[in-house]
């Protein structure tokens, strides 16, 4: 029996979703926190979309660069993603900390986690308040990928990698058995057709 409520309660109903590492690079110092909130925005300029609480560091930071970088990591990274997501970059190096590699971005001075399967690096073209948090709105002008990673038409290969999923309260995904089925849209909108 489904509950109906006008209280939303912990707002995990939309869990999973893939974590994501957002990084920044101000006067000398990297950062990265955990988002569980993001979304590309459009195709053409290709945007992409963080929603930070405004409390962050790495808010402050993305400001003052007026740049940031969105990192992707498998499962099997989901401990690193936890020790990201439960450290504040404003009282430690999270890189030195946690021993995490690095590589040179094209075009903003923004971490590229090594470890990443896809990276977008961002520039900053849009600050909205919702809410309680920031909605960070970046034009991709790099994109970084794990060429093994992505099948021929660039899609990610969930055989070759499992990325990462936060289910909410400090929980992810470690391990996902997955089965990819294509479903075409012109096939399956006909009525009848379920």
């Amino acid at each position: 029996m489904k509950q109906v409520s006008e209280e939303v309660g912990a707002f995990y109903q939309h869990y999973p979703r893939l974590a994501a590492v957002v990084a920044a690079y101000h006067e000398g110092k990297p950062n990265a926190m955990v988002a569980g909130w993001h979304s590309p925005l459009s195709f053409n300029p290709p945007l992409f979309g963080v929603s930070l609480s405004p409390k962050r560091h790495t808010y402050q930071m993305i400001l003052d660069s007026g740049e940031f970088s969105v990192n992707f990591l498998p499962s099997s990274k989901a401990g690193l993603i936890a020790a990201l997501g439960g450290s504040k970059g404003s009282q430690m190096d999270k890189f030195s900390a946690f021993g995490i590699a690095r590589e040179i971005p094209l075009k903003t001075n923004s971490p590229v986690l090594t470890d990443a399967y896809a990276v977008y690096e961002c520039k900053l073209v849009d600050n909205r308040t919702y809410g309680d948090h920031q909605l960070l709105v970046g034009e991709v002008v790099a994109v970084h990928t794990l060429a093994e990673a992505f099948t021929a038409d660039e899609m990610l290969d969930l055989k070759a990698v499992t990325p990462a999923f936060y289910l909410g309260k400090d929980k992810y995904i470690a391990k996902l058995k997955a089965s990819v089925e294509t479903m075409e849209r012109e096939r399956f909108g006909q009525p009848g057709s379920l």
